[in-house]
């Protein structure tokens, strides 16, 4: 599988423990420089009213009023990015990629990546 910076996959979490995300869930992945068989993953999952600070901001996912840095609301997956719980993980746990409706592969696109790392180097 050739993997992207930036790209969706779905990834099998199982083993996790406590509150950490488990089974299989939609993640985004950065390679690793020097280092083969690892990744950096952020779990994604989907929306939920206590993501936000409003059932308005919820209903309208309003990005700007998320209740917690540490998450971040992707638009182009209509999911929530958990920053809390990002891991370096086995190349062997990513199943497949993500595609959208459209039979497309999702790569986040520049801005929202740099929203990312900005918030993971903060």
């Amino acid at each position: 599988m050739n993997l992207e910076n930036g790209q969706i996959y779905y990834i099998n979490f199982n083993g996790n423990w406590g509150k950490e995300i488990n089974n299989i869930h939609l993640g985004v992945i950065y390679k690793l420089p020097s280092i083969k068989d690892l990744v950096l993953c952020i779990p994604l999952t989907s929306p939920k009213i206590k993501h936000f600070k409003t059932n308005d901001d919820f209903n309208n996912r309003n990005y700007k009023n998320i209740k917690h840095f540490n998450w971040q609301y992707l638009k182009q997956t209509d999911s929530i990015a958990l920053l809390d719980q990002m891991k370096t993980i086995s190349i062997g746990r990513i199943l497949n990629p993500f595609k959208n409706q459209s039979k497309n592969v999702i790569i986040l696109n520049n801005n929202t990546q740099k929203i990312l790392k900005e918030k993971i180097r903060q």
